[in-house]
């Protein structure tokens, strides 16, 4: 039997579904290429976001690269579709922090959690900015401590760096305390600075020899690359290269709205003090697509974290029975943390199958053999047509580039034994033009 309870803070009852069981094998629903899909009503969401500039969003988005990130005009439409300032917007797999940030920038609750603890230090840090002018006099602080001498540090991490670089970046992981604002902010911005493209003569990007600034190369690749090309580090100072990116983040000072970011897996109970959400957006791991670790294997050893270790504590399966479990147990937490008249919006990709070709609807799946086994209710799904040359893995070619395809779509639902439907479609477009501010308190419109 299912269980009622009577919620704190809430005058209606609210239903908790039973714990779901591993479904029985499932088949996905595939997509037939050859036969466009027909689309929806609320497709035209997609193109509210799709006419934004590309690099549209408040500067502090950018603090690090995030694989599988969704642009910030994405949770954007629907937060100011779906919720009111005041309300609570949670993300439970918040990766760089996009959509809760949106949030509080609108005078939202925004609210984010993630079992990747480099996502974690990510959330945090844009939930809760410091003043500039602390970081800057935390900066300084930090300059006199790094050592004299040389560092000992592993091969894997010393091959990419100059030997200062490698001192300052031993001292800040030695030195900076991730329970305070400014010192997570500050490793923050380091860790989006740890890799990026590089040209001899021209700016460095990022403190190491050139490498992408979105994931880490396998330790051996980069060893036998900085061989073949004889690669030298940029001579850079990371204290000066912080405050430079200080400079361009536009820290939006104080008073500011913030939120609270935690790390959790998804899959077991949240406790939120901050009130049931109006609104969760995430975007869950896609099947079988990501290992998040393996491929940031370098900002984790900035966190002193194993990426073996994350891997294990993450959810990366090709096996769909397995996913759908998985996407039933966080569901089931999902339906005690939604208001009674809230939404919940997954954005799931096609997945490509390596070895046929085929191609999976996967919040189709999701819905059909989790969603609604659980009571869920469709309100509507938003098909997003992404570009190739928006996609992160288009750098690894046709060959390499992964299970992900060209299609995300947002599956909009409703709680469990609710009636009330998703409210009118915004009659006007959006204004991309102005530049983006951030509301002062919460409840208050930005």
């Amino acid at each position: 039997m299912p269980l009622i309870f009577q919620l704190p803070r809430a005058t209606a009852f609210w239903y908790i579904p039973p714990r779901p069981l591993l479904p029985a094998p499932v088949n996905p629903v595939l997509v037939d290429e050859a036969r466009p899909s027909r689309g929806s009503p609320f497709d035209m969401l997609a193109e509210r976001w799709r006419s934004a500039p590309r690099r549209w969003g408040h500067p502090l988005h950018r603090i690090c690269s995030y694989f599988a990130m969704f642009p910030p005009q994405v949770p954007r439409v629907f937060i100011e579709w779906l919720t009111r300032p005041g309300d609570v917007v949670y993300d439970p797999f918040s990766g760089r922090g996009t959509a809760p940030m949106e949030a509080v920038r609108l005078g939202r609750v925004g609210l984010g959690s993630d079992a990747n603890p480099l996502a974690y230090v990510l959330t945090a840090a844009k939930l809760d900015p410091p003043e500039p002018a602390d970081v800057t006099a935390r900066l300084d602080d930090l300059r006199r401590s790094v050592p004299k001498r040389r560092a000992a540090v592993e091969p894997d991490i010393e091959m990419l760096y100059t030997p200062l670089v490698t001192r300052q970046l031993l001292c800040l992981r030695q030195e900076l305390r991730l329970e305070n604002s400014i010192d997570r902010f500050i490793m923050a911005a380091v860790l989006g600075l740890m890799h990026a493209n590089y040209k001899p003569g021209s700016p460095a990007r990022g403190l190491s020899i050139s490498m992408p600034n979105t994931f880490s190369m396998s330790p051996g690749y980069v060893r036998r690359y900085i061989d073949e090309h004889d690669l030298k580090p940029p001579k850079v100072d990371v204290f000066d290269m912080v405050e430079r990116k200080l400079d361009r983040l536009a820290l939006p000072g104080r008073p500011c709205s913030c939120g609270r970011a935690w790390e959790a897996d998804a899959t077991k109970p949240q406790v939120i003090g901050e009130g049931r959400a109006r609104l969760v957006f995430t975007s869950p791991p896609y099947l079988g697509v990501i290992s998040y670790g393996k491929y940031n294997w370098i900002r984790l050893w900035m966190l002193e974290k194993d990426p073996r270790a994350v891997d294990a504590a993450l959810t990366a399966t090709s096996s769909l029975r397995r996913y759908l479990a998985f996407m039933s147990e966080v569901l089931h937490g999902l339906a005690s943390i939604v208001v009674e008249d809230g939404y919940v919006c997954l954005m799931i990709g096609d997945v490509r199958d390596r070895e046929t070709g085929a191609i999976s609807n996967l919040a189709e799946t999701v819905w059909l053999h989790a969603a609604q086994r659980l009571g869920w209710r469709r309100l509507a799904i938003v098909n997003d047509p992404v570009p190739i040359e928006h996609k992160v893995s288009r750098i690894w070619g046709h060959e390499r580039s992964g299970n992900a395809t060209k299609i995300d779509r947002i599956l909009i639902l409703a709680p469990p034994n609710t009636k009330h439907d998703l409210p009118a479609l915004p009659r006007r477009g959006f204004d991309w033009s102005s530049y983006p501010s951030w509301a002062k308190t919460i409840g208050e419109n930005a």
